[in-house]
């Protein structure tokens, strides 16, 4: 049975409160007394839509997950506790599939550029994509971050399934392009991968925190001229 709207309302402001506070404290510091104190009801009301922290973090998840289509609440309240380790389950399925940038994959696949302006363009695409892709699970990625502090399961399928295997394929795509002498790198291709990844996380999903001004479209243009104007496309020479 559909929910009503005023429970549909209340739901969501729930999971609005909640994804604040998980981002800022991750999961094992945020309380559900803070979460309904946030809202404006009462503990014992918040049972009556989530059955515990870990059916409201897995909801928050989902949501951040559906991005950007639009994300399908439970009809039937409250939400039941997940499963152990069906979170942990659900997080390495959804990153096996949405962790990929085409434009890295392609570049790492197809032939080199053979020109400047190829090897610049391709360098775009990849910053962009990477950047696109933080934009788009911004939420997520917030809510990991600070929830892998301090549970080490979460850090480990955050580093191994998101943060380790992009730089990895930045540095990869780096590497290469490196040796074959159409990119000029400020330091090895590993140190250059974290400096990107910084970059393009910061600009993407850390600019309120870090007060940068500008709109999504604005910050992804200063990012990606950022990085071609100091790796240096260049056209290949043999």
């Amino acid at each position: 049975m559909p929910l009503s709207a005023e429970s549909e309302a209340t739901f969501t402001r729930i999971l609005d409160e909640a994804e604040a506070l998980f981002a800022t404290r991750g999961y094992r510091r945020t309380r559900l007394s803070e979460v309904a104190a946030a809202v404006g009801v009462s503990e014992p009301a918040l049972y009556r839509y989530f059955r515990g922290k870990d059916a409201l973090f897995e909801q928050v998840l989902r949501r951040a997950a559906a991005s950007p289509d639009p994300y399908e609440p439970p009809q039937k309240l409250p939400v039941p506790n997940p499963e152990p380790g069906q979170i942990e389950s659900f997080l390495r399925a959804f990153f096996e599939t949405s962790r990929r940038v085409a434009a890295l994959e392609h570049a790492l696949r197809g032939p080199a550029p053979s020109t400047t302006a190829e090897a610049r363009t391709e360098l775009a695409g990849v910053v962009g994509g990477l950047f696109d892709l933080a934009t788009r699970y911004r939420a997520g990625a917030r809510i990991m971050n600070a929830s892998a502090l301090e549970s080490p399961e979460l850090r480990h399928i955050w580093d191994e399934n998101v943060r380790g295997y992009l730089t990895g394929a930045v540095e990869r795509y780096l590497g290469q392009r490196s040796a074959e002498g159409l990119l000029v790198l400020p330091t090895d291709s590993s140190d250059a991968a974290c400096v990107l990844a910084s970059l393009v996380t910061s600009y993407a999903v850390q600019e309120v925190d870090l007060g940068l001004p500008g709109s999504v479209e604005h910050r992804r243009e200063v990012v990606v001229a950022s990085v071609v104007a100091m790796l240096e496309p260049r056209k290949v020479t043999r």
